[in-house]
Parts: C-alpha cells; sequence; structure tokens
C-alpha cells in the first residue's frame, strides 16, 4: 500500500506512522535511521515479556573468507548455542526464531548447518528457524531475531554509511516482534561512531538513547494509517 501511495505522490515524503510488529524498544533503532522518530510503536510487549534487547560479544570471534561468503565461525558457535538454551527454555515456547546475518549470506548458510546438527530437522520445524540476509527477511518477521556482525578485529572493515546499507540495517533491525539478539565480535570502540555498526551496537547497550519522546499527540486514532 505505501507503494502505491508513492506512485500516486511522488514528490511526498511518505511514511507508515503506525508501526505494529516490534515492541518499542527495539523498533526505537529503525525509528531514528530511517524514520526521523515519526513512527509510533503500537505493540506492547507480551504477557512474560523477555529482554527486549541483548547483544553478547565474541571475544575470540574473527572474520574468514571475503564478500557475501565472509563467515565467523565463534560467532556462529555462540549463536547456535543460545538458540539451543531458547529452545529448551520455557520462555521461548512457541516463539518463532530468525538468523539475520549482516554480511553475505555465508554465515547465515553456516548457522542453518550447524543448528540442523545441534538441535535438529524437528525443533527447526517447532520454532520456524530461517537464517539470511536481510533481504531474506524482507517483508518477514519473528519473535526473536538474532543478527551476526560477522566483522572481527583481523580484518579491516569498510565504514557503512551508504543508503543501501542502510535500508539492509533498517529491515534486519526491524524483523524481531518480542526480542532482538547482536552477537559482535569488534569492541565498540574500534567502530565508526558514524557507521551503521557501531549505532546498531550503542543502540542495543543502551536502548533509552534511541528511544524518541512522542509529544503533542492525544489520539493516535487521528493518525493516517497508509
Amino acid at each position: 500500500l505505501h507503494a502505491f501511495a508513492k506512485l500516486l505522490f511522488p514528490d511526498s515524503d511518505l511514511v507508515l506512522l503506525e508501526h505494529f510488529r516490534s515492541v518499542p524498544q527495539i523498533i526505537s533503532y529503525s525509528n531514528n535511521l530511517s524514520y526521523k522518530n515519526r513512527l509510533i510503536p503500537l505493540r506492547q510487549p507480551p504477557h512474560q515479556p523477555l529482554s527486549p534487547l541483548e547483544h553478547r560479544f565474541v571475544s575470540e570471534g574473527y572474520r574468514e573468507g571475503e564478500g557475501a561468503k565472509a563467515y565467523n565461525q565463534a560467532e556462529a558457535d555462540h549463536i547456535c548455542q543460545q538458540i539451543q538454551q531458547c529452545c529448551n527454555d520455557p520462555a521461548y515456547a512457541e516463539k518463532s526464531i530468525g538468523v539475520i546475518s549482516l554480511q553475505g549470506i555465508g554465515q547465515a548458510n553456516l548457522i542453518q548447518e550447524r543448528l540442523l546438527e545441534l538441535i535438529g530437522a524437528s525443533k527447526i520445524e517447532e520454532h520456524n528457524i530461517m537464517c539470511g540476509d536481510p533481504y531474506s527477511f524482507q517483508g518477514d518477521e519473528r519473535d526473536i531475531i538474532f543478527l551476526s556482525m560477522v566483522i572481527g578485529s583481523n580484518r579491516r572493515h569498510n565504514t557503512l554509511t551508504m543508503k543501501k546499507f542502510q535500508q539492509r540495517y533498517n529491515v534486519a533491525a526491524s524483523r524481531a516482534k518480542d526480542q532482538m539478539w547482536l552477537f559482535y565480535s569488534v569492541k565498540r570502540e574500534d567502530l565508526n561512531p558514524n557507521g551503521l555498526r557501531r549505532q546498531l551496537l550503542e543502540h542495543s547497550i543502551e536502548p533509552d538513547r534511541f528511544t524518541p519522546t512522542i509529544s503533542g499527540i492525544d489520539d493516535i486514532s487521528e493518525l493516517q494509517q497508509l
């Protein structure tokens, strides 16, 4: 519907003002990044809420491979072990799970193969687990999303500032409904403050910095939902 509206009004700055997928702490990153804090998050935490944002530093992680085939074995192992714990935790019963590699499909394929070995096909089906890159999740969602940054301090990495990378991070960071995990192998101070990786990490560590204060709206039903 949004794409159709853009065709009708190509010169208008159209945004979806109401957001129903993610709890406020999760969507605040994309709200700040792509929507100028104009999104109104309407999803309330579930009855037994999980911590909306979790982050794990993988000190032994390092990147191997190039481009879309890049992977981080230690990061993949930590993610798979955490997913195994979640699958055995009653708090995650009936929760769907997704894994998004923030650099290439190689890491996602590695995690998919490792999960099959670690938890088996029945658990993967039970939790509707899918692994991919941000494009794989376009238009999709999961209750729980695991993000893998992939890069390591062993190799130089570019600062991601271009619009195409912004769209990728916007998608990745807005697929989770109840909880989003970020696994990373580089320290915060080693990332460029103006880059998307650093901003996503800081959001995961200090989410209140990205949570906008909405004022001057008494009745959200008055907002136009495109």
